[in-house]
């Protein structure tokens, strides 16, 4: 008698299958068991490793258990397995894109909330592949359908992810995104494409507002030639110029903190030798600060005299003149220039060269006036409508909170006065008003608010970031919907096509991926 090994038995030449009488019912029962309810990864492998037996038959023991069993325990119609599969993935898939998009979260921190929540298809590795796959099914260009053209003011900027530059054009007044593209470089070929992708998909520049980038405004000259460019008058002027107003105020600081300093060793002299040198060291720390004071007041009052001229309308709401501004920067500038600040005198000189493009924005503001007159609007109304207009945009600029409640505590009030005038017909004059208004142009700072909104992405992926995943972020974008704010309860795509969308951005795209998949399979 051969003595076997209980899980190894002999194979006999003929036979294809051996019934193996070892694995009792209760052994049987158990591995099925443990297939079907472990959620422990390898549990399968361990179980054919233990009982020498294959992967297939540990399946079909899982099987057969599963379908004896759920007849007599699953409440409602009985889903096929392959239905439950196949609603887990999606429902993965959800949860994939909303904790990437909305939440904002890495690959990793996805893994380990979608394992948490018992869902399949949870490994890095398959959510990774899975929003590259939606992602290549996305343009990263705005394609406006029937051959129609759609006319928009651009702005445009450049942001890096490990080196590798994104240029990013969108629409200021809708917020959208029209284009958004992982380059090799910056240089003025890489922007002459970008622009020239744009004009392909039916969109045609009224206005390009950008910062001086050099590869940006060689491009505009070359593929936009005859369209305006508007500099930001962020970086072109409060960039350049108004860091100087806190390192000047600290300074004067510091220069009263070294005189009070003086005063106090001074009366602590003793002898005459002493008293005589400390004397002379407090008079001079004195005049040290008199004068670095008296630079700090001048240059502040020309500052805010630069700032003041880049206001669009005056103090009774008419558009401010463009000749007059630009004559009272220069002259700021001039007496700027004289102060005893040597670094500034670079900066400043960058601005006199772009002073004649740089008030390009105050020739809108009276075109968008005469567009409004012409639909019938008077001419108070309207003068009221702009100083409301530009509280709310000072509020929105203003970095100091008080600052900030000051400007929107006048825009409530001044609407609130418009609207004892306007009665009933408020809010419709508001938005025809408003949505002229917002079509002045003076800074790209909606496009640096999208670079932001990139980033957060970028700060969840190590920088490192790919064109699917950016194809994703602009479809998000572009048709997810503003909670809060003057565009509270739109869309960036209703705002930039006048079409309501009537769908989620979660629907539309997996609606979305599943045409593109059918059609790819058809083909």
């Amino acid at each position: 008698m051969v003595k076997l090994n209980l899980y190894q038995p002999p194979i006999q030449k003929g036979i294809k299958f051996l019934r193996r009488r070892d694995l009792t019912v209760e052994i049987r029962l158990y591995i099925a068991f443990m297939a079907l309810l472990s959620n422990r990864w390898g549990i399968i492998t361990q179980m054919a490793k233990k009982y020498a037996i294959s992967r297939t038959f540990v399946y079909m023991l899982q099987t057969q258990l599963n379908t004896a069993v759920e007849e007599y325990f699953y409440v409602g119609s009985i889903p096929s397995k392959k239905n439950i599969i196949i609603e887990s993935r999606e429902k993965s898939k959800e949860y994939a894109l909303l904790l990437r998009l909305v939440g904002k979260c890495s690959i990793p921190a996805i893994s380990d909330i979608l394992k948490r929540m018992g869902l399949k298809n949870n490994s890095v590795g398959t959510i990774s592949q899975k929003l590259n796959e939606i992602g290549k099914y996305l343009p990263n260009t705005f394609n406006v359908d029937n051959d129609a053209i759609l006319y928009v003011y651009l702005a445009a900027d450049e942001m890096f992810s490990h080196s590798i530059p994104i240029l990013i054009s969108v629409d200021p007044v809708s917020t959208a995104i029209l284009r958004i593209e992982l380059a090799e470089s910056r240089k003025t070929e890489d922007w002459i494409n970008h622009f020239n992708k744009l004009k392909e998909n039916g969109i045609k520049v009224i206005l390009v507002v950008s910062d001086e980038g050099q590869g940006i405004c060689s491009a505009t000259g070359s593929v936009l030639s005859g369209i305006n460019r508007q500099p930001d008058t962020f970086h072109a002027i409060s960039h350049r110029l108004g860091k100087w107003v806190n390192s000047l105020e600290n300074s004067a600081y510091a220069a009263i903190a070294e005189e009070y300093h003086c005063e106090k060793i001074f009366e602590s002299a003793k002898t005459e030798d002493v008293l005589q040198k400390r004397m002379e060291a407090y008079f001079e720390a004195r005049t040290n600060a008199d004068k670095t004071i008296m630079l700090y007041e001048v240059y502040k009052f020309l500052y805010h005299c630069i700032i003041d001229n880049l206001q669009v309308f005056d103090k009774d709401g008419n558009p401010c003149d463009r000749k007059n501004a630009e004559e009272n920067i220069r002259i700021a500038l001039d007496y700027m220039i004289g102060l005893p600040i040597n670094k500034i005198k670079k900066n400043i000189n960058t601005i006199y060269n772009l002073l004649d493009d740089l008030l390009e924005y105050l020739d809108t503001a009276r075109e968008v006036i005469n567009r409004l007159y012409t639909k019938g609007i008077p001419h108070y109304i309207i003068q009221a409508f702009a100083l409301a207009w530009q509280y709310q945009k000072n509020a929105t600029k203003a970095k100091k909170s008080e600052r900030r409640k000051y400007f929107a505590n006048k825009e409530k009030k001044q609407l609130e006065m418009i609207r004892m005038m306007l009665g009933n017909d408020f809010e419709s004059v508001k938005t025809i008003v408003f949505v002229e208004f917002d079509k002045i142009i003076q800074t790209s700072a909606i496009v640096e608010n999208i670079n932001s909104i990139v980033r957060a992405f970028l700060n969840t992926s190590r920088n490192r970031i790919n064109q699917e995943i950016l194809n994703l972020i602009m479809f998000y974008h572009n048709h997810r919907r503003y909670k809060a704010g003057k565009r509270k309860g739109k869309t960036p795509m209703e705002l930039l096509t006048g079409i309501k969308q009537e769908k989620d951005w979660l629907e539309m795209l997996l609606n979305l991926e599943k045409e593109k998949k059918d059609l790819s399979l058809a083909a």
